[in-house]
């Protein structure tokens, strides 16, 4: 019988059996003094600092702690099944970590040292902003880790946006989106005379689909950008709430109202997809999963063209990947990146979150960066790409050699609160390498016909709603998708694979390029779809 989950915390986890031990025991030997437990300028700052309070109680509270959760779960580990488990335990130590603390946080917000307090799961601990006697007050509570300073992507949910006429308009827009684009996911994928651009043959997505027969199929890609727009060749792959009703209520009961296709929180609305304004988003959404499109030839232009594609606005933000998280997304592609330099002790927030979504069975993916001419070595991995459970994924152009922008690793986590020991083992990036320039990728027209048409070479075709499929962007931005395609290739042969044996077999079959073995500047090499897939399917355990 295999062991549950519960069990195999309580005897390889001390971080985890906290939950039948005294609530508040200090753990991993951190002292309990206030400064100690406050970033860097949070004891002198002056008026309101955003700042996230991490409890001590962690699913994974040290740096070396997932690394032991990998080594404890059984061969036939099934990541669907661990997903419910890991998702119910983060939940729970929030519970029991605030519960304790609520009169307290609610008493600073009376006395003006606090205020907007925000709770998480997916960390355990909340958002707030607090004054420099707030943050002391804080550090002192019970079952307090760290005091972090919020030093980009603010954690606490915007203000609604008030409802105007272009929220009707929007509202009219997705009313025809539910009504409008077939989804073709039950139709066998047809690969005779379709054309296939230069990138998705570079790692082998075409013979992913025609030798295995996979296309992406029944996987949702999280797509946490800017948004997308409605190009016709994605409304296909659009992910729909099957829990609301675009009716103005909250039908789900997830506290946001109309998330049909997906959330918008950086603005606290639901228009995640519109006409107009997602160039980012709408680029990195078609490498991943557009569909192809009739022309002389139909033409290819997604690594994963049966996978769904669920948008996501607010880059960095939490509330976004407890989003993703419980709404069944298997991928999370980040096209953006926090410069580590000046992300201070705030990395390790997101190191916590991305290892927490990891064992919750998330892949997170994303491009290494774009400043191998910008910043000295160790330093251009940018964060959260700089993670060790977070694929990196540097690029090639057409010539399939590395791109002079192209960010180069090692990098490193000395100095950085609860990841310092065992720091050495956490240098390796980039992960893999893909394609970042010079292949067909859906936008709207008039964006590149005004000040970066010159990034535009070439319009290589054009449907009646003015969306173009151009060649010409750049930037590792477009790498992370393609890894983030070919990861959704493999669910699809293999559902319950583990995250952390998707990222051991997309290394291990990856075509080796540079110097012989992993190196800093392509990683394990190119990805290589087809031979992926093979290998995840011979771990399947269903």
């Amino acid at each position: 019988m295999r062991p549950t989950f519960a069990a195999l915390c309580s005897i390889a986890f001390p971080f985890v059996a906290v939950l039948t031990s005294p609530l508040f025991a200090q753990e991993s030997g951190h002292s309990t003094e206030s400064s100690n437990k406050l970033d860097e300028g949070l004891a002198h700052a002056d008026g309101f600092t955003r700042v996230f309070v991490r409890m001590e109680n962690q699913l994974f509270n040290s740096g070396d702690d997932y690394r032991q959760f990998i080594a404890m779960q059984p061969e036939d580990c099934k990541r669907l099944e661990l997903r419910v488990e890991v998702m119910g335990t983060l939940k729970e130590n929030s519970e029991r970590s605030f519960d304790p603390l609520e009169e307290s946080v609610e008493a600073l917000v009376e006395q003006g040292l606090a205020r907007r307090v925000q709770r998480y799961w997916i960390v355990n601990g909340f958002a707030c902003e607090a004054t420099a006697k707030g943050c002391d007050a804080l550090a002192k509570m019970p079952g307090v880790g760290f005091v972090y300073r919020q030093r980009f992507a603010a954690q606490q949910r915007a203000k609604r946006q008030r409802e105007s006429e272009p929220d009707r308009e929007l509202s009219a827009l997705y009313a025809r989106l539910l009504k409008g684009a077939d989804d073709l996911t039950e139709e066998a994928f047809d690969t005779d005379e379709l054309e296939v651009p230069w990138n998705l043959e570079s790692v082998r997505a075409d013979r992913a689909w025609s030798e295995h027969g996979v296309t992406g199929k029944g996987v949702v890609v999280a797509v946490l950008d800017d948004g997308m727009m409605p190009v016709p060749a994605l409304l296909p792959a659009l992910w729909k709430n099957p829990g609301e009703t675009l009716n103005g209520e909250d039908d789900d009961g997830n506290g946001l109202v109309d998330d049909v296709f997906g959330y918008d929180f950086k603005n606290n609305t639901p228009y995640c997809v519109t006409p107009s304004g997602h160039r980012h988003g709408t680029l990195c959404a078609s490498v991943v999963a557009s569909r192809p499109t009739a022309g002389d030839k139909r033409l290819a232009t997604g690594v994963a063209p049966r996978a769904t594609i669920m948008p996501l606005v607010g880059n960095g933000k939490l509330l976004a990947y407890e989003y993703a998280l419980e709404n069944g997304a298997d991928v999370l592609s980040m096209s953006y990146t926090f410069e580590p330099t000046k992300m201070g002790q705030y990395r390790g927030l997101f190191r916590t979150a991305h290892e927490h979504l990891a064992a919750a069975g998330i892949v997170s993916v994303g491009g290494a960066g774009n400043y191998a001419e910008k910043r000295p070595p160790g330093t251009q991995v940018g964060s959260p790409k700089d993670i060790p459970c977070v694929i990196a994924a540097g690029g090639v152009g057409k010539n399939r050699r590395v791109t002079s922008f192209s960010s180069r690793g090692p990098v490193s986590w000395e100095g950085i609160r609860y990841f310092d020991e065992g720091a050495a083992l956490d240098r390796a990036k980039p992960d893999v390498t893909t394609c970042n320039s010079d292949f067909p990728m859906w936008t709207l027209r008039e964006i590149w016909e005004e000040a970066k048409a010159k990034r535009v070479e070439n319009v290589v075709r054009e449907d009646s709603e003015g969306y173009a499929l151009v060649i010409g962007p750049r930037g590792n931005s477009f790498a992370g998708p393609h890894a983030a395609g070919v990861v959704a290739l493999m669910f699809e042969a293999n559902p319950q694979l583990p995250a952390w044996q998707v990222q051991r077999l997309l290394a291990s079959t990856c075509k080796d390029l540079g110097e012989r073995g992993h190196d800093p500047v392509y990683g394990a090499g190119m990805l290589q779809a087809d031979k992926a897939v093979e290998a995840a399917r011979a771990l399947s355990n269903d």
